[in-house]
C-alpha cells in the first residue's frame, strides 16, 4: 500500500469512527414514506420488494396502492395474510375510456390519506 492509499484508509476509518458515533448516540425512532411514481415499470415491483425485506427485519408497514383496475392484485392478496405486519389500503376508482381524467381519482386519493386510511 503506497502513501495515497494508507491515508485515505485513514480517512475512511475518521468517517466512519464519527457515523458509528451518531448512531449510537441516536435516540429517536421515525417511520419512512416512501412514494414509487412516474411512467414506464417497475414501480410495484420495486415497493413491494422494499415491503418484503422490512418484513423479513421485523418491520411493520403500510402499504397505499392507487391502481387503475377494480380487481384484487396478487401482492395485496399475499400481503393481506400478514395482518399484524402490514396494514394495506387500496385507493383508486379503476380506469375506463369513460373516467380517465384525473380530478376524480386526485380527490379519491388525498381523501384516502387524509382521513388516516
Amino acid at each position: 500500500m503506497d502513501g495515497r492509499d494508507e491515508r485515505h484508509k485513514a480517512r475512511m476509518q475518521r468517517k466512519k469512527a464519527v457515523v458509528d458515533a451518531k448512531i449510537a448516540e441516536a435516540q429517536d425512532e421515525y417511520g419512512l414514506l416512501l412514494v414509487h411514481s412516474g411512467n414506464g415499470k417497475g414501480k410495484s415491483s420495486s415497493a413491494f420488494g422494499m415491503v418484503a425485506r422490512a418484513l423479513g427485519h421485523g418491520i411493520k408497514v403500510g402499504v397505499v396502492q392507487f391502481i387503475k383496475g377494480a380487481a384484487s392484485t396478487g401482492e395485496e392478496n399475499f400481503f393481506r395474510r400478514f395482518p399484524e405486519e402490514v396494514r394495506y389500503h387500496v385507493m383508486g376508482e379503476g380506469f375506463t375510456w369513460e373516467t380517465q381524467g384525473p380530478p376524480a381519482r386526485h380527490r379519491q386519493g388525498a381523501g384516502g390519506l387524509g382521513s388516516g386510511a
